[in-house]
């Protein structure tokens, strides 16, 4: 259930609504550091809980710039 306050759900482990968005770069496959290619490394962005650490929601650069250009409309 959002609050009214600012539109966050609360954190499920510890109630918390203090929340940030952070990015995270991820290698898929058994590439060695280094020698990765443009296509072998994806970006994610990570809702999380700044009071507990809690990890939120993970969502793919893909999906977030659906929904930013879903919002342009």
């Amino acid at each position: 259930m959002a609050n009214k306050d600012n539109g966050n759900t609360p954190c499920k482990h510890c109630g918390s609504q203090d929340q940030s968005w952070h990015t995270h770069n991820v290698v898929r496959g058994p590439v060695q550091d280094g020698r990765l290619k443009v296509g072998e490394v994806e970006c994610q962005f990570v809702l999380g809980c700044n009071r507990c650490s809690e990890t939120l929601a993970v969502l793919s650069a893909d999906r977030v710039a659906s929904m930013m250009n879903a919002a342009l409309d």
